[in-house]
């Protein structure tokens, strides 16, 4: 293998998966300069993001975390429990988003950490206080993590907010390249659930709110935009009723919506072109009747079986899988569960919490003096 020509070792290396990758770097210095360089990560997560085969599923019940890759899970295999980076465990943890194979996670003391399940490395987030805090109990925070192409930096924002009429906001975003906080201007909307999270899409981070606080405004699908650091409104399908419950996800790549018809069943959207209006689709609908149990939530998670299935999380305790031809529902069942649980989807991937592939002049001469002297 050492003989090899360097860009045919780069390109085997590039198929394998990240646990493999971790103990091919012990080879040799040669190889762990290929796998630890910029390029190579860029290469392998490109590579990866095509692949279900790389999709691990989180489950979070308290301060437990689980975790399963998709192919076990489909396979009726078992979950295996997490040892994530906080000291004690003894807390309840929230799962505050993930993006890129980066896992955002705090604790009840709002410790936070930027974490990679695959290689186990992370980093924790310097303190920053909620000053809106100061001035009421009555306040909500929100999360969501993302990724600012335009900067190569991974990017947390926080939104929090007061409960109250006019509406009084504070928003701050801390990137992992600086490893600092800065406060932005306030947000002139009113979240809807301040239990969840922002969901990352296309260069995005996406809430459902409204204009006004209170139940009888109409309902928004408002964008953060990390090129210009500010909100937008994103269209909605028409017809979307402000009384019914509206939930964001991702899945395949595309903004996702699940639409709750007053507990005659769910209808799943996906905007397949992100932007434009007419590319929202209805992909699937879940009538009530399908499922035992009463259908209050449902959240698309991946596809499955070459995208003709769609594993789909319902309300806190059940997983399914919809089949997009048949229109049939099949419930999974898996070894280890807890009782009730959150879902998160999360891709295995080599990007550091630290140096995770930014082209610094001295990063790229690097990387460029590496390839050379694979070639040579």
């Amino acid at each position: 293998m050492a003989e090899l020509p360097g860009e045919l070792v780069t390109e085997i290396l590039d198929r394998l998966p990240v646990e493999s990758l971790l103990r091919c770097r012990s080879v040799s210095k040669r190889w762990r300069d290929i796998i630890d360089g910029p390029a190579f990560v860029r290469s392998h997560f490109a590579r990866s993001s095509e692949s279900t085969a790389n999709l691990t599923l989180f489950f979070r019940h308290s301060s437990s975390l689980y975790c399963i890759d998709l192919t076990s899970l489909l396979r009726h295999g078992g979950v295996a429990e997490m040892n994530y980076p906080f000291m004690f465990y003894g807390d309840r943890i929230r799962v505050l988003g993930s993006c890129n194979g980066l896992f955002c996670i705090c604790n009840a003391d709002d410790d936070v950490v930027v974490w990679n399940p695959a290689t186990r490395k992370h980093k924790f987030l310097p303190y920053s206080a909620v000053e809106v805090r100061r001035f009421s109990a009555f306040s909500v925070c929100v999360y969501g993590l993302g990724y600012d192409e335009s900067r190569d930096d991974h990017v947390l924002l926080r939104l929090a907010q007061l409960v109250t009429e006019p509406i009084q906001s504070e928003v701050s975003i801390y990137s992992l390249k600086d490893n600092a906080w800065r406060r932005l201007k306030d947000m002139p909307y009113s979240l809807v659930d301040p239990r969840k999270m922002g969901v990352f899409v296309c260069g995005h981070l996406h809430w459902i709110m409204t204009r006004e606080v209170g139940s009888d405004s109409a309902i928004l699908l408002v964008a953060f935009d990390f090129r210009i650091e500010d909100f937008k409104v994103v269209d909605l399908p028409d017809g979307i009723d402000n009384k019914l419950d509206v939930d964001l996800s991702v899945l395949g790549g595309c903004l996702c919506l699940s639409i709750n018809g007053n507990h005659m069943g769910v209808d799943v959207w996906i905007m397949k072109e992100y932007g434009l209006k007419d590319s929202w689709i209805k992909l699937f609908s879940i009538p009530q009747s399908e499922v035992a149990r009463t259908l209050d939530f449902v959240r698309p998670l991946a596809y499955a079986k070459n995208g003709r299935q769609v594993l789909v999380r319902q309300d806190s305790k059940n997983l399914i899988l919809y089949d997009l031809e048949t229109k049939g529902i099949e419930r999974v069942d898996i070894n280890g569960m807890p009782n009730s649980f959150e879902a998160e989807i999360c891709l295995r991937t080599l990007v550091s919490v630290d140096d995770y592939g930014g082209y610094t002049k001295k990063k790229q001469q690097e990387a460029e003096e590496i390839k050379n002297r694979n070639k040579r």
